[in-house]
């Protein structure tokens, strides 16, 4: 399960520059705890964030929505990435996950495993090939770096990716304002929790849109969160009544999503 934390938007770019997509996963090793490398992204002077993290106990965080550059990748020293584009950013085009240890560490079980689902799902929404052409080490974009380290051979871990998650199509549902939600990257919201959020926590159980600014079906759609999300939550408003329920949460940006497609639909039961 993801687990969203979201970051400063210092430290990340919304959207990518037009005809730019995620074409490739980029593995990079944290070089420390999961808690240290988790604090570079949530301090806004560092200017450094990547999509995803990965504990060595198999959590997975997430901290820049697959939409949005995060900032992981962009210094190219001495390249040897076949898909490199000349004149392009190559955070514009890729997603970067992030994995707790240091470059030389044996990688436990089930941080392998979740590494090798998330690349899966990833590759899936994408359309990204499945091969050492498109999942790929820092080290190959920054030789000046030994990230993600020798031990992980990035073969093996393709290996893992499970044929089934990369070609399965997402489903379509509807949210709670009856719009049908095609496939989509997954989006959450991000920045810090404010006082009125502390531990208020939801998970949605379906698709759901998540609209900017204000509690109604009828505000601009930024993205679809995906099910099965955990999101910190900064407030609860009273807003368009959707199927009798007229319950909104407020993601710690300020933009809405119905209360109806979540595991607690009724605010008074946080």
């Amino acid at each position: 399960m993801i687990k969203w934390i979201g970051c400063p938007d210092a430290n990340f770019h919304h959207g990518r520059p037009s005809g730019l997509r995620p074409e490739a996963i980029v593995v990079h090793i944290m070089d420390g705890s999961f808690a240290a490398g988790e604090s570079v992204f949530l301090d806004p002077t560092t200017q450094k964030s990547a999509h995803y993290g990965i504990s060595k106990i198999g959590e997975v965080h997430q901290y820049v929505d697959e939409n949005d550059t995060a900032f992981h990748a962009g210094i190219v020293v001495n390249p040897t990435w076949s898909l490199l584009k000349p004149r392009a950013n190559p955070n514009f085009y890729t997603i970067g996950i992030e994995h707790e240890g240091r470059p030389d560490d044996i990688w436990p079980e089930e941080q392998l495993s979740a590494s090798a689902e998330l690349i899966g799902q990833i590759a899936a929404r994408w359309k990204i090939a499945l091969d050492e052409s498109h999942v790929i080490r820092h080290h190959q974009i920054r030789a000046s770096k030994t990230c993600p380290g020798n031990w992980l051979q990035i073969e093996a871990i393709l290996k893992r990716v499970q044929t089934a998650a990369a070609s399965s199509p997402a489903a379509t549902e509807v949210d709670g304002g009856g719009n049908a939600t095609g496939a989509s990257a997954p989006s959450q919201p991000t920045a810090p929790v404010n006082a009125i959020a502390n531990a208020m926590v939801v998970r949605t159980t379906r698709r759901v849109n998540l609209r900017r600014g204000k509690p109604s079906t009828t505000a601009q759609v930024l993205r679809v969160i995906p099910p099965h999300t955990e999101i910190v939550i900064s407030k609860v408003e009273i807003g368009e009544r959707v199927d009798g329920n007229d319950n909104w949460y407020a993601d710690v940006q300020g933009n809405f999503f119905w209360a109806g497609a979540t595991d607690t639909p009724d605010p008074t039961a946080l």
